[in-house]
């Protein structure tokens, strides 16, 4: 065993400032830490040259984005606001529903046709996302991946990827998300012919046996 003179026992009580890591060191040991007095000299000395390398560095003014060339450090930001765009939807989206239609905006005798729609398939606007053309042009083709949803229609022709998923009009294209394309709210509110497609589309969609 090392003679009292020459060593120092810690037994987990710090009692300098130069010690505070080695005290911290030994709260995870299952013995006594021992540290020999001259290791504590070459402990003190190492400190004093870090201390003394810091102070002359230069620190005033330092940006550390400087270091990154200005196109890539442009482009994480960019990235991430894109994925901070969430599509705004009218409705609750309760059923995992999203339904896109063509254009900007509803007019009201649209709104209650399409109403009627949901209504003949057992939904109601809280159980929809209802989302423009318009405004889903402006989202990237992941947009809607992030959404997750169970069921999407698609009325009309709109600006995006998910147009590739048609195969034909009244059709269900199945999937983790189930896909159904028609013609627009106005066309479909005037033909007679067209609703009838409709109505037996949607039979398959929502599997309605009537």
């Amino acid at each position: 065993m090392d003679n009292p003179t020459t060593s120092s026992v810690i037994k987990r009580n710090p009692e300098t400032t130069e010690m505070l890591n080695l005290w911290h060191l030994s709260l995870i040991l299952d013995q006594d830490l021992v540290v020999i007095t001259e290791d504590i000299q070459k402990y003190k000395l190492s400190e004093h040259l870090k201390e003394k390398h810091a102070a002359m560095e230069p620190t005033v003014g330092l940006n550390p984005s400087a270091l990154i060339p200005p196109a890539e450090q442009d482009k994480p930001e960019k990235e991430y606001a894109e994925e901070r765009i969430k599509i705004a939807y009218e409705g609750n989206f309760q059923k995992g529903i999203l339904i896109l239609f063509q254009g900007k905006q509803l007019e009201d005798l649209h709104r209650e046709f399409l109403m009627k729609i949901l209504g003949a398939v057992g939904c109601s606007l809280k159980d929809v996302a209802l989302v423009s053309a318009d405004h889903i042009q402006n989202h990237s083709p992941s947009s809607i991946d992030e959404l997750n949803p169970h069921k999407c229609l698609v009325f009309g022709t709109i600006s995006h990827s998910i147009m590739t998923y048609k195969t034909a009009s009244y059709e269900t294209v199945p999937g983790e998300t189930e896909y159904f394309f028609a013609d627009d709210l106005e066309n479909l509110a005037n033909s007679t012919d067209l609703k009838r497609k409709l109505w037996k589309g949607l039979q398959v969609l929502f599997n309605i046996n009537k």
